[in-house]
């Protein structure tokens, strides 16, 4: 048995439990048992054989679990291995301000929407290969369903991923943080914008990206000229989404400007009131037309109050 064979082994007998395990916990485990000398390489190796062999999945940086039959068939049915979505983005270093962004949008906005709309979301941080990073991501923007791209920072590298992913006419959505601009290349395509500092433009973002992704055409581009009508299609919904948001927007401020007008009219009409009276005209104009018709009585009054003073 071959040292990588050995390897492969031995993490599926931690991994038999059916717990998510680390990559720190397999390593501490083949020490247990006298495995030491062996290779990052083959390490590496192993764990990206074993994960393209889907005997095991990741669950979440560095920590695997492994897939049962029961597993797999549950997840075909429901389409969980149908469609893949790569991720472009400034990811930095950690701890930075960039990274933080970049974990924010892909945790709290991107996976959880293409998790809805079945898709796998993937960043070159999640890949775990002993192969060359930059071939997997070149096949990851030619290969996967979807490309979600951050264009927050005008990183090179994400405008170079996004070029090479256009050549394959596949569905590709543009993501900015809100107030940033963007060269005037890549203006005229749709990009949509996030902030997250803001819970309600969190929600709108995800609610747009879920109806964009739904809405593309994920047909395998077989011939040039297909490919660029079913590239140029996905760019009409995208656009068409677009507009069917901004008319949500305007309709939602056209209702706030005319709640704030009717606030003012009733404040202007209760402003224009006349201040009420006070209790003793309003008991002279009870009084008055009594005293009119009957002197005496007003007589009466006026000896009375002159006694009170």
């Amino acid at each position: 048995m071959t040292k990588s064979a050995m390897i492969k082994e031995m993490i599926m007998q931690l991994l038999s439990d059916g717990s998510p395990h680390s990559v720190s916990e397999m390593k501490d485990y083949l020490s247990e048992k006298d495995m030491e000398d062996y290779s990052e390489g083959q390490f590496a190796g192993s764990v990206d054989n074993l994960l393209k062999n889907k005997k095991i999945e990741k669950v979440d940086r560095g920590t695997y679990r492994i897939v049962s039959e029961e597993m797999i068939s549950a997840k075909e049915r429901n389409g969980v291995f149908m469609k893949k979505c790569f991720v472009v983005s400034p990811i930095g270093d950690a701890g930075t301000d960039i990274r933080k962004n970049a974990d924010q949008l892909y945790q709290h906005i991107i996976k959880p929407v293409c998790e809805k709309c079945g898709f796998v979301a993937q960043r070159v941080d999640d890949f775990n290969t002993s192969n060359s990073i930059t071939q997997e991501i070149l096949d990851a923007l030619n290969d996967y369903d979807l490309v979600i791209a951050d264009l927050t920072g005008h990183n090179p590298n994400v405008f170079f991923e996004i070029g090479y992913r256009t050549k394959s006419q596949k569905p590709i959505i543009h993501l900015k943080r809100k107030d940033e601009t963007i060269p005037f290349d890549v203006s005229s395509i749709r990009t949509f914008e996030y902030d997250l500092t803001d819970l309600d433009m969190v929600t709108a973002t995800k609610d747009r990206l879920e109806q964009v992704i739904k809405n593309f055409k994920y047909d395998e581009v077989k011939e040039s000229k297909r490919g660029n009508n079913n590239f140029e299609n996905n760019m009409i919904v995208a656009s068409l989404n677009d507009i069917q948001y901004k008319i949500d927007v305007l309709t939602e401020e056209i209702k706030k400007k005319e709640n704030d007008t009717i606030k003012t009219v009733i404040e202007t009409f209760n402003a224009q009131k006349p201040a009420p009276e006070s209790p003793e005209t309003e008991m002279m104009k009870i009084l008055m037309p009594e005293l009119i018709k009957n002197p005496n009585a007003a007589d009466a009054l006026l000896r009375l109050s002159e006694k009170l003073k």
